[in-house]
């Protein structure tokens, strides 16, 4: 339990800060449709070059929303397994606006041609 009262105001702005940004929406987007994404399968998705996909996912990696899997020189992620019902609420809400957003929408009708390296 949060020693101060604020503690937990403070996790949840720093989740919300973290997805006010729409790179980050949209690779979360396409992991709320698919399991597990190979970071070199959301580059011809989105368009982003390598790095910045790195970057992106290496911030939603530190706030303890991805989980990552290396396979060779691969690396896999998907979403951690969470209970607490402010991340799940969020992570809803991504939902919500991949059925109403054509961006969101696009990228996860490009999954089923996505192909990892």
């Amino acid at each position: 339990m949060p020693t101060n009262p604020e503690d937990s105001l403070r996790d949840v702005a720093q989740l919300m800060n973290v997805l006010a940004d729409p790179a980050r929406l949209r690779i979360l987007s396409l992991l709320r449709a698919k399991t597990e994404l190979c970071s070199c399968e959301i580059g011809p998705i989105t368009g982003y070059i390598p790095s910045k996909i790195s970057r992106h996912l290496s911030v939603l990696k530190q706030v303890g929303l991805l989980h990552e899997r290396r396979e060779g020189t691969f690396i896999h992620y998907r979403l951690t397994k969470t209970t607490d019902p402010v991340v799940k609420r969020v992570l809803g809400t991504v939902d919500l606006l991949a059925q109403t957003d054509p961006q969101l929408q696009t990228d996860r009708e490009s999954l089923s041609a996505a192909q990892c390296c």
